[in-house]
């Protein structure tokens, strides 16, 4: 069997049926799918299992809800086929996909294969394009640092992607935790000796309110920064280069959710992100003034305890300010 496709399902028994149509009517047919139902309360499993009665390439599996990323587990550990793909259980892919990405894999025996995606309210149509780019994983990695935005998101997505099933070898999504896919999907590019990643747009991205992602808490906003930490970790240790990067974008989303937690009076969540903060001071120092020349030009340390107690400034000044005492106290 060439490809397993994994679809984790939670609650979306209004949309999955779609989603499982979309795969289904593939031009390329050398695959299974496989549906981890984790724990569903509504409909979901009932879906999975009519579906599954109709189609021998369906399997389906049902399991306790322990979070998106052991059910990708799960289907990894199940999977038979040579390369292994994603999709969300809330979104479609072109009837081309698979056979689109699964040729220019046999074309050059890469280890990975990436599409592109957008993100819309219905299916919008391909954009087609024949030049694919070539490189090893080592150079995917390093462009995820290039740009911002849908491009940045394409490259850290499991669901644009094909990967050889040995890739996976060592590899463990965190259980428990979302943004599974900026914790991982960069440690199997770096196993892949080659990947290619082509122009066509062959995933949609179904916007909806109530999605795993696009429903923010406290809670998912430190799993990011959990996942960025374990690249900052990671990366460099790999790709000396991407210190730089690595610093500067842990430390940027973490101002940012730290903003959020001081408008919403957040504290658990705020102290949480505050001592990751803290872990890594000595490390982030050389990009604390960057911010502080940002937001901050003639802010004195002394004033800030009189600042935050007199809720005087915004919350970005009095999260740089709480940004500060961690480097201060650190330094003295």
């Amino acid at each position: 069997m060439k490809l397993s496709i994994i679809i984790p399902i939670y609650n979306v028994e209004h949309y999955l049926p779609q989603t499982i149509e979309s795969v289904l009517a593939q031009s390329f047919w050398d695959f299974e799918l496989i549906l981890v139902n984790n724990g569903s309360s509504d409909g979901s499993g009932a879906v999975c299992d009519r579906y599954g009665a109709q189609d021998e390439r369906i399997r389906v599996i049902h399991q306790k809800n322990t979070g998106v990323s052991d059910a990708r587990n799960t289907g990894v550990a199940a999977a038979q086929g040579d390369y292994i793909g994603f999709t969300d259980s809330d979104d479609i892919i072109e009837t081309d996909m698979y056979q689109v990405m699964m040729a220019w894999a046999e074309q050059y025996d890469a280890d990975v294969v990436q599409c592109q995606h957008d993100r819309a309210d219905t299916l919008n149509g391909a954009i087609r394009s024949k030049e694919p780019l070539i490189m090893d994983g080592r150079a995917f990695v390093g462009r995820i640092f290039e740009k911002e935005g849908r491009w940045y998101t394409n490259q850290v997505s499991l669901c644009t992607k094909v990967f050889k099933k040995e890739l996976f070898e060592g590899i463990v999504f965190p259980v428990g935790q979302v943004y599974e896919d900026e914790q991982e999907t960069y440690k199997l590019c770096l196993k892949a000796k080659r990947i290619v990643e082509i122009p066509d747009i062959l995933y949609h991205y179904i916007k909806r309110e109530n999605s795993i992602i696009t429903g923010i808490s406290p809670k998912k906003m430190l799993d990011k920064q959990k996942a960025l930490l374990d690249r900052l970790h990671y990366l460099p240790e790999r790709i000396p280069e991407l210190e730089k990067q690595c610093c500067r974008t842990f430390l940027g989303f973490s101002t940012h959710i730290l903003c959020v937690f001081f408008r919403e009076n957040e504290t658990d969540a705020l102290t949480a992100a505050m001592q990751a903060l803290q872990e890594q001071s000595k490390r982030l120092r050389p990009w604390l003034n960057r911010y502080e020349r940002i937001y901050l030009p003639a802010l004195k340390w002394k004033w800030a305890r009189k600042i935050i107690l007199k809720n005087e400034f915004s919350p970005i000044q009095k999260v740089i300010l709480r940004i500060k005492s961690v480097f201060v106290k650190d330094r003295g």
